[in-house]
Parts: structure tokens; sequence; C-alpha cells
């Protein structure tokens, strides 16, 4: 887990100390270490997937379809850009992931 903090600025690699306000920052996250560490507590299910399964699944697109029914071109294609951003699978779709941990007993599922 060695240099994992990173910094975007611009869809570009950003230093996160030089701009504080105006960086995102995210984190690699080595998620065999959290399923195997609630394996041993024993009475909790791990679920995890990727970012476009997650948000396909809790109905991002028929939110889009939604939100831009009325707006002009542009405002659509905007939307749809940002769209593919979150979803697409050379985009953010399949390099971020979503973990789910509940008690087994939890029968909550959506979006996995």
């Amino acid at each position: 887990m060695k240099n994992t903090l990173k910094g975007y600025k611009d869809h570009k690699f950003a230093n996160i100390l030089d701009n504080i306000s105006n960086v995102d920052i995210t984190h690699n996250i080595n998620f065999e270490v959290y399923k195997n560490f609630t394996k041993r507590l024993g009475n909790l299910e791990v679920n995890l997937t990727t970012q476009k399964e997650f948000l396909t699944k809790i109905g991002i697109k028929e939110r889009a379809e939604i939100i831009s029914k009325n707006l002009n071109f542009l405002e659509k294609a905007d939307i749809y850009y940002r769209l593919k951003r979150l979803i697409g699978e050379k985009e953010m779709g399949n390099l971020f992931k979503v973990m789910f941990i509940k008690n087994k007993k939890n029968k909550f599922q959506l979006g996995f």
C-alpha cells in the first residue's frame, strides 16, 4: 500500500498540497484486507462490485433520462458526457469499486 493517496485536478494527477481546496483526493484501497478482516468477524457479508455495475443497478441511466427530458441538446450532451465518465468501462466505471459490508441477516441488496 505504497503511494496510494493521489490528487486529481482537471482529469490529471495533481499534488494534493499545491491547491488543497481544489484537488480531488482518492486512495487505492486493498479490498482483500477488508474482506479478510470481515471474514474473521464471522457474521458479516462482503459485496464488491464495479462503480458501473453499482450505479447501473440503482438506476443512473434512467435518472439521466428523466433529468434530461426537457433540456436542450447541449445540456443533454453534458449529462451524457458525465454519465459516460461515471460508468464507462474505460473511464471510472471499472476503475472504481463499491464495497458493501453488512450483517448476514440483513437482506438489503440495492446495487449489488
